[in-house]
């Protein structure tokens, strides 16, 4: 990835009219370097999770962690942000470019309403999350213990409904005011970098969670609960146990925090800055979110490893598909 620019650079994906220019795309040299390095980092860190799974958990191990219980509580999202992101796009992008006004309004809606959905979704993890830990604050247990279900509603569906109405409201707002100033070049990139969004996420839910289903593997934190003996139940991540009701390998988290990466694809391709910060933010809440679930013991290592290679090559392909780079070359 480059990591130098200025803002008047005309980036590699656009021609002399509108839409993308794949002829011309290249993977730079500094992607390859940065995406080999962490995809030998991530192979190195499966290596140690083959044979010390079970001891790296026993060491870091904690659910009274405030890092792993922030993570565990709000990096659960990254797939509902994109996709609010998406469909705010695509909404605005229809306003824009359909003429009839009864099919406008109803396309707009439905793509609103799509992102409320969204919304929805993002708070009820949120907020399962954090009333459960509270909950187990007053009780005196471990913050995040046995907190992996959020749809277990513990909260006011009231609040949720509400929270949700005021942020689509608010940021739907921001998003069209961002997007009314944006070129029909501008809009074109964009509107192919959402509906690719979109698909991105949906196949990256759909591999993690079929997995999940099939590999069947216990939680670290469900290794004292089963037998009465600990750890008495593990399995190595490449065993499969089957459908047996346990979803530990992949990890949906890690899944979700490697996804906030795809946000660096909607900055604007001339603003070099911004892009390089989106992709560190991305690149730090993949990385970050997969130690905090090693960390709360509900993830074993192999488990946050295999999720962040699998996402982590998603996303970069994505980028490929749409002919865009994370960081955008000078030249």
């Amino acid at each position: 990835m480059q990591l130098a620019g200025d803002n008047s650079v005309r980036p590699s994906y656009l021609n002399s009219g509108n839409g993308l220019n794949h002829s011309s795309f290249r993977t730079t040299s500094g992607e390859k370097k940065v995406v080999l390095t962490l995809l030998g980092l991530g192979i190195l860190s499966l290596l140690i999770a083959t044979f010390f799974d079970k001891n790296v958990t026993q060491a870091v191990m904690n659910q009274n962690s405030i890092f792993g219980n922030i993570f565990q509580n709000y990096a659960d999202q990254g797939a509902q942000v994109v996709t609010f992101v998406c469909a705010e796009v695509i909404a605005w992008y229809i306003w824009r470019r359909v003429a009839d006004d009864v099919i406008r309004f109803i396309m707009t809606g439905g793509m609103l309403i799509f992102a409320f959905n969204q919304a929805l979704s993002l708070l009820q993890d949120a907020l399962s999350y954090t009333f459960s830990m509270l909950n187990n604050i007053a009780k005196g247990v471990p913050m995040g213990i046995a907190n992996n279900t959020a749809a277990v509603k513990n909260y006011p569906e009231a609040l949720r409904w509400s929270l949700a109405l005021v942020i689509t409201i608010l940021l739907s707002a921001l998003f069209a005011r961002w997007l009314s100033q944006k070129t029909d070049e501008d809009m074109a990139y964009l509107i192919v970098v959402a509906i690719v969004g979109i698909a991105t996420v949906f196949i990256a839910q759909t591999m993690i969670g079929e997995m999940k289903t099939i590999w069947g593997r216990f939680r670290p934190y469900e290794m004292t609960t089963v037998s009465g003996q600990a750890f008495s139940e593990f399995t190595p991540w490449y065993h499969i146990n089957g459908i047996n009701g346990h979803n530990s390998f992949p990890s949906g988290h890690t899944m979700s925090g490697w996804l906030f990466l795809y946000l660096a694809l909607f900055v604007p391709r001339q603003n070099v800055s911004l892009q390089k910060k989106m992709t560190i933010f991305g690149l730090a809440m993949g990385i970050l979110t997969a130690m905090s679930r090693v960390r709360i013991g509900a993830h074993w290592l192999g488990d946050v490893t295999v999720s962040a290679i699998l996402v982590g090559l998603l996303v970069f392909a994505a980028s490929r598909l749409i002919g865009a780079h994370f960081v955008e070359s000078q030249s």
